[in-house]
């Protein structure tokens, strides 16, 4: 699992993806790194347009890795990959939001 700080309007790190192996995620960190400027500026628009740039930016990445490295040994369905990613946001975001409760 990839994760960015948060940052601007964000109370909760954003899920920049799950892969199947450490060496993907490195991958996916570096893939990132290279993008930096656009999701520096998108992390910080509060937009509805700026977080659909933010999400189309960060899975094109994630898809760019999955495409020049596919999984080896036992093959996760992307469907699978989305969901937990879906999943491990969405407690991400219940968290974030209990602590500014509490």
């Amino acid at each position: 699992m990839v994760l960015h700080r948060a940052v601007g309007n964000r109370a909760s790190p954003k899920v920049c993806g799950v892969m199947p192996s450490r060496n993907h995620a490195k991958a996916l960190v570096d893939q990132l790194q290279r993008a930096e400027s656009a999701l520096h500026d998108l992390f910080y628009e509060a937009t509805d347009d700026g977080i659909e740039a933010l999400e189309a930016v960060l899975a094109a990445c994630r898809e760019a890795v999955l495409t020049r490295m596919p999984p080896s040994g036992e093959n996760v369905p992307g469907e699978d990959m989305d969901a937990e990613r879906e999943r491990i946001q969405s407690e991400l975001d219940m968290r974030a939001t209990q602590e500014r409760v509490s």
